[in-house]
Formats: C-alpha cells, sequence, structure tokens
C-alpha cells in the first residue's frame, strides 16, 4: 500500500498520520477513486510543518489529540471518529454521507463519537459543512449510491424517504424490502446496481421484475434509478420521483409496511 510506503521511508521525519480519504480506505470505507489520488496526512502545529500539497501529498496542519491517532502494523492513522468527522467537513457532502453511513452501520465508530469530534473542531474551516452533513446520516441504507441518493433528494427538497423499510401484504406475509419508501403517498423507491444483479444476470433480473409486480399489485408505486441518474440540473432521480409523488395515493396500498 501507498500508504505503507510513504510512513517507512519517512519514519525519520516528523509524527504525522495518514488522514482524510486515505485513513478512510485504510478502514475498508467507501472513498471515490478521485479522493485518492493523493495521500492525504496531518501534522501538528507543533511540528513547524507547513501544509503541503503537490500530486503526490496533500498534507494538513491541524491539532492532533492523542486519542485521535491508533497504529495499525506499524502505519499511524487517524481513529475512525476523527476520520469521518474530517471527511465531512472535506469531502462533498454526496460522498461524506456515504462513507459515514458505512462507518456507523457497520459498527467502526459511533454517532456520538462523529459528533464529538466535530463539535471539539468547531472554530475549523468547513467546521459547519462538516456539522450540516452529519444531519444527513442514516446508517439504515445499506449501499453507498442508496447515501447518495439521499443527499440528491435533500438537495433538491424531495420529501424525505424512510429507508429499508418491510413491505407485507394484507395478511402480514413477507413481499419485499424496499431501498426507499414515501408511506404518505404509496411510492417506493429502488436503487438499480450491479450488486443486484451479479452472478445469473437473466435470473436476477426476472426475480427483480416479479419483485416489482408484487409491490405494484399491492397498490404501490415503484420508482427505479442507478449512479447515472444522480447528477444534472434536476437529476432524473428527481424527476422521477417528483412525478411518483405528485401521483401517489397512500389510500391504494393495500399492504403494510413495518
Amino acid at each position: 500500500m501507498e500508504a505503507a510506503a510513504y510512513a517507512i521511508t519517512h519514519a525519520s521525519s516528523a509524527p504525522f498520520a495518514f488522514s482524510h480519504s486515505t485513513a478512510a480506505a485504510v478502514l475498508g470505507l467507501p472513498v471515490d477513486a478521485r479522493h485518492l489520488e493523493r495521500l492525504r496526512l496531518t501534522v501538528d502545529p507543533s511540528t513547524g510543518l507547513a501544509t503541503r500539497r503537490d500530486g503526490e501529498v496533500d498534507r494538513q496542519v491541524a491539532r492532533l489529540r492523542e486519542i485521535d491517532v491508533r497504529s495499525m502494523r506499524g502505519v499511524r492513522t487517524t481513529t475512525p471518529a476523527r476520520t469521518v468527522a474530517d471527511c465531512l467537513r472535506r469531502l462533498p457532502p454526496l460522498d461524506a454521507v456515504a462513507l459515514t453511513d458505512a462507518a456507523l452501520r457497520r459498527g467502526v465508530c459511533s454517532l456520538a463519537e462523529v459528533r464529538e469530534v466535530l463539535q471539539w473542531q468547531a472554530e475549523w474551516p468547513f467546521a459547519a459543512v462538516g456539522a450540516l452533513a452529519l444531519q444527513l446520516v442514516d446508517p439504515r441504507r445499506e449501499s453507498a449510491i442508496e447515501s447518495k441518493s439521499a443527499v440528491v433528494m435533500h438537495q433538491h427538497n424531495v420529501p424525505p424517504p424512510e429507508p429499508q423499510v418491510n413491505i407485507e401484504d394484507p395478511d402480514g406475509r413477507f413481499v419485499a424490502r424496499v431501498d426507499f419508501l414515501w408511506r404518505r403517498y404509496g411510492v417506493v423507491g429502488e436503487v438499480d446496481g450491479r450488486v443486484k444483479y451479479a452472478g445469473d444476470a437473466a435470473r436476477a433480473i426476472e426475480a427483480e421484475k416479479d419483485r416489482q409486480a408484487r409491490l405494484e399489485a399491492l397498490g404501490l408505486i415503484v420508482v427505479r434509478w442507478d449512479a447515472r441518474h444522480l447528477f444534472g440540473d434536476v437529476p432524473v432521480l428527481v424527476h422521477r420521483v417528483m412525478t411518483a409523488l405528485s401521483m401517489g395515493d397512500d389510500r391504494r396500498f393495500k399492504g403494510r409496511a413495518a
């Protein structure tokens, strides 16, 4: 790993910790490739070093508390909570919220721990950005594209949906677990991704069509989108959802949502 090689090469230099997107990648969190083009690290002001940005390294100068640093296999990184807080402040909301949802869902750190770091950083650059992004976090979402979809909907004033809801028929039998539900409109949102169609793609597509038919038979409107539909002045995702909500009516829904 580049981070390990850099750590070994610079072992005799001033102390530092890999941070931001580099530390997030070490943790195995979802990080867009464009945020990994440079190694990102933090040095404490006491080192006397200055901020450095070049083609290989982005070095930030910022306070490093002992509780914010840990060592893994001899490589110093910021702790999960500090890493997530830094990413909330510095990364675009789509990427930061997806990363934070994953961290909380996997138990890498807790919401309280991230909030504590952000409160400690309250006077730092982009602290307000981080605090606002934290309000959009919901670890019930199960994929990065679901998290990014929720951020796009928020940015375009789409009524917030409930994530990961079980739909049952009138007799209480399980029908499907949907990515998003707008309960008062009787509208379901489903995110399409390659993972859903891995393996026997033809069989997976057939099963997905049958699943959608069962949802629609209960009176629900089903809206689908994928990663291509998250961008633009008015993203396709937003247009599709708002159109469905304008036609929705929860009185047509004959099942149950749990």
